[in-house]
């Protein structure tokens, strides 16, 4: 067999569905000749036929699609598997709720060739008619996963956008510089953890404007509950982050800015939205204003463990729990 170049996670959870069409797209990438690659699906134990399809699209590929089950421990438990799976000397991550065109890893390893990087992004938009996303602010945007270039391109400096979760290309090198994902993130954040200990190590990184990830995004997954779950989400991931890179008694100042912030600031004007029926800003200063919430929860956990505990709390806002509730439909 040909040695690999590059190896495609798609990390996946109760997604078959979708997966058929992603695994479609994935074992026909172009490559121009330049390398080979494999297709890698882990597995977080889903309930449905993903094996089946997985193994389904893996006897018509033409190129070797692996199918591993992880044991149901989480997104970060399955990033960390395929750190240890890839074969070659680079690892492309895609999520299990993406789209893209034949071009994309193409697109990601043409700037390998011409630019000394340890990883690669490209840009990822939301998938979404164009007068549903005319009610969707900047702030909720980023909760789903847009990428600046796209949402607010004319706000943008001259650098490039830092590579996303769910749409970049990584060096086996810089897994070897940095480690891998924090198995302890369980409420989501691993990926921006990683990203942020790569721009701590000076990793080199490029764009590829071309590398388009389209995310798709049933109307349901944009209601109430779903913005208020991933910004508490986000706040809680941004506390873990800041306690290790600033210690715990910046945290705790960082956290008091926050709550200053949301009761000075997003607190009155989210009542002035509201009150000119602004659904798009009343959304976006919600979000900021349960990501504080976050925030400050979780970093009371680490001021006194004991005594804020939060069990429920934390409990309801992992990230696998979410999935769960999710894909059940609850």
């Amino acid at each position: 067999m040909e040695k690999v170049t590059v190896t495609v996670l798609i990390p996946t959870y109760n997604r078959s569905a979708l997966l058929r069409n992603i695994l479609t797209c994935m074992v026909t990438q172009e490559t121009g000749g330049k390398f080979s690659y494999e297709v890698l699906v882990i597995d977080d134990a889903s309930s449905d036929n993903t094996a089946e399809v997985v193994k389904e699209i893996a006897g018509q590929a033409s190129v070797p699609v692996r199918y591993v089950l992880e044991g149901g421990n989480g997104y970060t438990r399955v990033l960390n598997r395929a750190v240890k799976e890839f074969q070659g000397q680079w690892l492309a991550f895609f999520d299990d709720d993406q789209m893209t065109d034949s071009t994309w890893l193409r697109q990601l390893f043409a700037v390998t060739e011409v630019e000394n990087v340890g990883m690669v992004g490209g840009p990822i938009c939301l998938d979404l008619p164009k007068t549903v996303l005319a009610g969707i602010g900047p702030v909720c945007r980023d909760l789903y996963g847009e990428s600046h270039d796209i949402g607010r391109p004319g706000q943008l400096s001259d650098a490039p956008p830092l590579p996303s979760g769910g749409n970049r290309l990584v060096a086996r090198c810089v897994f070897e510089q940095i480690g891998s994902f924090d198995e302890d993130m369980l409420t989501g954040g691993c990926d921006r953890d990683f990203l942020l200990r790569a721009v701590a190590a000076a990793v080199p990184m490029g764009w590829a404007p071309g590398a388009l990830g389209h995310h798709l995004i049933p109307a349901e997954r944009f209601s109430y509950k779903h913005i208020k779950w991933y910004s508490l989400q986000f706040g809680c991931s941004f506390a873990h982050i800041d306690e290790k890179r600033w210690g715990l008694s910046k945290t705790i100042l960082a956290g008091v800015a926050r709550l200053g912030q949301a009761l000075l600031i997003n607190f009155p004007r989210m009542l002035v939205a509201r009150y000119q029926n602004n659904q798009r800003e009343t959304l976006d200063r919600q979000a900021l204003l349960w990501r504080a919430v976050g925030y400050n929860r979780r970093m009371l956990r680490s001021v006194a463990p004991t005594l804020f505990r939060q069990e429920s709390f934390f409990s309801q806002v992992e990230f696998r729990r979410g999935r769960e509730k999710s894909e059940s439909g609850k």
